[in-house]
């Protein structure tokens, strides 16, 4: 186990960290190199993300096709064997999307503990006994404080090897966690009820995400929500170019539903009140023939 460990870190979290720290030399910000290198690693996992959303979008073209497939068979593992194979004849493998996901994770998961490896308690011999031959060594310690924010308030800086106090990066996490995953999802304007309530799920998801986004990066050093912060942005720009806004403009179902409710409350009480204003008049007219 410890030999897989050692060589996932050869082939991951070293290079990854050398780049991080070049960076950090060349620009003597870490904030900015760990910026710098969440966008590098973006750009490397770029081609597996387009060749993801390729897949999704053919299989999103079959659709209609694979339903049919699905009310031929009754049978799940006959329906499931009858799909992998029409699916097959147009070109997709089921597990097509697998490796790029597996290699992204990897990146993803090495970019992770090169940072923990800086952030957390490091010390000088650890991060130069890892840097490569060829590259600048370092003479002190990085310095991980990030001061981006200090304009508004002098206070406002951040230790990247800490959680955040500030809780700015936490909180800008969240929201762009938010629209990221409004932008992902598709437009729909119906005003039927039952893809009103599919809308209400779809906007409970993204809050869902906010919620557990938050948690994490507040347990975190600032230096990770920073990474997970900058990774999102880029995704965002990118669900733009591919699907615009999405949903992120659109009215919350909930908000359909409720006015529809009203409305039909609203219904009621005004035929009440008609009916009442009628009552007392028929009263009115019965008294004066008594």
């Amino acid at each position: 186990m410890n030999a897989l460990i050692q060589l996932f870190h050869l082939i991951f979290t070293y290079p990854i960290l050398n780049v991080l720290m070049e960076l950090y030399h060349l620009f003597h910000d870490f904030g900015f190199a760990i910026v710098l290198l969440t966008v590098i690693v973006y750009l490397l996992n770029l081609p597996f993300t387009l060749q993801r959303v390729k897949l999704a979008r053919q299989q999103r073209t079959l659709q209609p096709q694979l339903d049919e497939v699905d009310r031929q068979h009754n049978d799940l593992l006959a329906r499931m064997a009858a799909r992998q194979e029409f699916l097959q004849q147009h070109g997709i493998s089921a597990t097509s999307s697998i490796g790029p996901v597996l290699f992204q994770m990897l990146i993803l998961s090495g970019l992770f503990l090169a940072l923990n490896m800086v952030i957390s308690n490091a010390t000088l011999d650890t991060i130069n006994g890892i840097m490569y031959p060829f590259l600048a060594h370092f003479s002190q310690l990085p310095d991980l404080n990030l001061n981006w924010f200090t304009f508004l308030n002098a206070a406002l800086h951040i230790a990247l090897n800490r959680a955040d106090p500030t809780h700015i990066l936490p909180i800008l996490t969240g929201i762009i966690t938010f629209i990221q995953m409004r932008m992902a999802q598709p437009l729909t304007e119906t005003k039927e009820a039952v893809v009103q309530s599919t809308q209400l799920l779809q906007l409970v998801g993204p809050l869902i995400g906010v919620g557990i986004t938050m948690f994490f990066v507040w347990q975190f050093a600032a230096g990770v929500a920073l990474y997970r912060l900058v990774y999102l942005v880029v995704t965002a720009v990118q669900q733009y170019f591919m699907t615009g806004w999405g949903s992120l403009w659109s009215v919350p179902a909930f908000a359909g539903i409720f006015a529809s409710t009203s409305g039909h409350v609203g219904r009621e009480t005004s035929k009440s009140r008609r009916a009442r204003k009628s009552a007392r008049r028929h009263g009115k007219r019965f008294r004066k023939r008594l």
